[in-house]
């Protein structure tokens, strides 16, 4: 029997109200180090959702109200196949949860249907859910180049490879600036978002750090993405069991893995979002 979406939501997320900036949204967004909440109007009824995708597409957006989608939510008692199709068809990573008055009650990611994807279809094999979404990039590819490429293609994720086209490492928007010396207290005063005393998290900044590229208040280095990528991620095999893989998700927080096959060549990369095919 199919579960609801209720029993897999994450309750009780932190919600904010429109109208309000966006500055505020990404205070809250660092505070947390979450990248992404549902919005309420005046009467505490389901607005719409925001994430830093959302606040990446409009930087020169001051209003949450012109940065916000106004997606689709996903009523509690329905089914969770229900959610993982419209996760699919918005492809986006934030679905909002509500109850029959439209009030907001949950969230729901990719993350919270691993669970269940390796109860019911564990023992499918990776290479089956597959939808080859991988873009490798050469290792000597200057960073910001890598940057701009992201945020063209909206994929934030992506295998380097060498000039003879073997897999040396992963690169994603959050790895970016794992070693940028930036001075965080200026960029967040030129942001507008350093008013208060609230300590700063480097790694809360770096889920916001595309929109201050955007906004021209840091400046990526053209050094080669070789030295800034992770050297040994986590992978899998296209022939592990979707169980395998799961697992390296779950214990990781992962969004993605490179996968591979034989001696280590690159096929494709799997996203927990492609995952949830499984359902429809």
């Amino acid at each position: 029997m199919s579960k609801t979406v209720a029993e897999i939501m994450t309750r009780d997320p932190i919600v904010y109200k429109v109208p309000s900036s966006v500055g505020e949204i990404i205070k809250t967004l660092i505070r947390n180090n979450i990248t992404g909440l549902p919005l309420a109007d005046s009467r505490g009824k389901y607005a719409g959702i925001i994430s830093r995708r959302d606040i990446f597409d409009h930087p020169d957006e001051d209003q949450t109200a012109m940065s916000m989608r106004k997606a689709s939510p996903v009523y509690e008692d329905q089914p969770i196949e229900n959610a993982a199709e419209e996760l699919i068809k918005q492809n986006r990573r934030h679905l909002t949860v509500v109850d029959s008055e439209n009030r907001i009650k949950g969230i729901v990611t990719p993350q919270n249907f691993l669970h269940e994807i390796s109860a019911r279809f564990g023992k499918k094999r990776v290479k089956e859910v597959l939808r080859g979404v991988a873009i490798p990039v050469w290792e000597e590819t200057p960073l910001n180049a890598v940057a701009f490429t992201m945020r063209l293609s909206k994929i934030y994720a992506f295998p380097v490879v060498d000039a003879d086209s073997n897999f040396k490492g992963l690169i994603t928007d959050r790895d970016l600036f794992d070693n940028v010396d930036v001075d965080t207290s200026h960029q967040l005063s030129e942001t507008g978002m350093a008013d208060d005393e609230d300590p700063w998290s480097w790694d809360g900044i770096r889920n916001v750090v595309t929109y201050l590229i955007e906004k021209r208040n840091i400046v990526l280095p053209r050094e080669p993405v070789k030295n800034f990528m992770i050297t040994e991620p986590v992978v899998t095999n296209s022939n592990d069991t979707l169980e395998v893989a799961v697992r390296k998700m779950e214990a990781g927080n992962y969004n993605q893995l490179p996968v591979l096959q034989g001696t280590g060549q690159l096929v494709d990369m799997l996203h927990d979002i492609q995952i949830l095919s499984v359902f429809l």
